[in-house]
């Protein structure tokens, strides 16, 4: 009897068990990566990868983000893939899903006249101070002794709106049984001082007038959410938040 009892009650702990895992908590990830730049414009490939709260499942948006050198704001983002990982389970495992004016990063280098841009291997988060004050980094040793400045408003309505967009550039798409529609995460719940921290940066050498670049990264809704963006640092705060 007694170890009838314990099967069944290993049985029964099986049991409650399943719900969870079947039903994982929906994250997601948004990640840029520095890609190419010209005399003026950077260009950034951002993933936003999205579990749509199912086992195995990565869906990874693809975006091709156009961003000032000048001011820092973005001048616009086109869609370059989306690629549903269904895991080792599916059948396709991988589906590529057609979306509209879909565009090859490397046809900047012929279009813009841009030429490839890589992250440092290990910038100097420690030469980028965030605070109440918002992004400041001293320009000893840039191409330009210039003090290069975002206040914290500026920055977390620039961090706020370059998400916004990003979210809803392609149109919604459903995986199995996943959620309709875009991811849930809203941009305005990242409290700058309380989710982020300076990850690295980096200096461009281009010409005098180049700002440098800082990657911040923000853990946010108890870890389903994160974000990893490179910013540009221009020499003062603008008076509007596109260039």
């Amino acid at each position: 009897m007694r170890n009838w009892a314990t099967r069944a009650f290993l049985a029964g702990l099986c049991l409650m068990a399943l719900p969870v895992m079947a039903t994982p908590p929906r994250t997601i990830e948004i990640r840029d990566r520095l890609f190419a730049r010209n005399a003026d414009t950077l260009f950034l490939i951002r993933e936003i990868r999205d579990n749509h709260g199912l086992h195995g499942v990565i869906q990874t948006d693809t975006l091709l983000v156009f961003r000032s050198l000048t001011g820092g704001g973005d001048r616009g983002f086109r869609g370059v893939a989306r690629v549903v990982d269904r895991g080792p389970e599916g059948d396709p495992r991988a589906e590529t899903v057609t979306i509209p004016s879909a565009v090859n990063p490397y046809d900047l280098y012929r279009d813009f006249g841009a030429w490839p841009l890589d992250a440092p291997r290990s910038g100097n988060p420690a030469a980028v101070s965030l605070t109440r004050q918002g992004l400041e980094i001293d320009g000893s040793g840039l191409a330009s002794p210039a003090r290069y400045h975002l206040s914290l408003p500026d920055l977390t309505a620039r961090l706020q709106d370059t998400l916004t967009a990003s979210l809803h550039i392609l149109p919604p798409h459903s995986v199995g049984g996943g959620s309709i529609g875009p991811h849930p995460f809203d941009p305005a719940t990242i409290d700058i001082l309380r989710d982020c921290s300076v990850s690295s940066s980096m200096a461009l050498f281009h010409n005098a007038a180049d700002p440098p670049l800082v990657k911040l990264t923000c853990e946010v809704q108890d870890g389903l959410a994160r974000v990893s963006l490179w910013l540009v640092l221009p020499s003062q705060a603008p008076n509007t938040l596109a260039d």
